[in-house]
């Protein structure tokens, strides 16, 4: 399985606020929508890393196992950040 890698930007730069909400809303849209794998585990896989850019740069990655899961959070992440 290949991971889906989102680059969030900037360590400093990411409202961390903003990304909290951004997991809490992908969290509970997937309790509502049953979505796959919800019966085997009661969260999306997901992992949350700082990465270091070629150029030294501190980055706020999120890898997802799933498009769907990835493409739901980047929704409800670019919601949260218009919203602030």
């Amino acid at each position: 399985m290949k991971d889906i890698v989102l680059d969030l930007g900037p360590v400093n730069a990411v409202d961390e606020t903003a990304f909290a909400q951004a997991i809490e809303n992908l969290a509970e849209w997937h309790r509502k929508s049953g979505g796959q794998g919800w019966r085997e585990r009661d969260a999306p896989d997901v992992m949350i890393k700082t990465v270091s850019s070629k150029s030294g740069e501190l980055r706020k990655a999120v890898i997802f196992q799933k498009q769907e899961w990835a493409a739901a959070f980047m929704g409800f992440w670019r919601g949260e950040c218009e919203a602030r």
